[in-house]
C-alpha cells in the first residue's frame, strides 16, 4: 500500500514538474493574432462580410454523412447473416442520396 502511494505521489510530482518546465520554456507571443480565436483560417478581426463559400460547407456535410454511413457499414459487416436485408436497405439509401446529390449538381467542384 505504501509503494502505491509513493508511486502515485512520484507521478503527480513528475507531472507537475513537467508542466512547470513546459510553461517556463515555452515562447509566449501575445500578439493580436495569437490571442484571438481561430475560425477555420479566416481572419477574426475586420469586416464580418468576409464569408466563405456555401459550396465547401455542403461538401463538408456530405463528407460527414458518408463517413457515418461507412461506420454503420462496419457494424453490419461484423454481424450475422440476418442483417443482410438491412445492409441492402442501407446501400439503397446511400445510392439514392448519391443520386440526389448528383442530380442537384452538388458534386461539381467548380465554384
Amino acid at each position: 500500500m505504501l509503494v502505491l502511494i509513493m508511486v502515485l505521489l512520484f507521478t503527480l510530482v513528475l507531472l507537475l514538474a513537467f508542466y512547470v518546465i513546459n510553461f517556463v520554456l515555452s515562447i509566449k507571443d501575445m500578439g493580436k493574432n495569437k490571442i484571438s480565436a481561430f475560425e477555420c483560417g479566416f481572419v477574426s478581426v475586420g469586416k464580418i462580410q468576409n464569408s466563405f463559400s456555401i459550396h465547401f460547407f455542403i461538401m463538408m456535410l456530405m463528407f460527414v454523412i458518408f463517413d457515418l454511413e461507412i461506420v454503420m457499414f462496419l457494424g453490419i459487416l461484423v454481424s450475422d447473416l440476418s442483417s443482410y436485408a438491412s445492409f441492402l436497405l442501407m446501400i439503397f439509401f446511400i445510392l439514392g442520396g448519391f443520386y440526389m446529390e448528383w442530380w442537384y449538381g452538388k458534386l461539381v467542384w467548380v465554384i
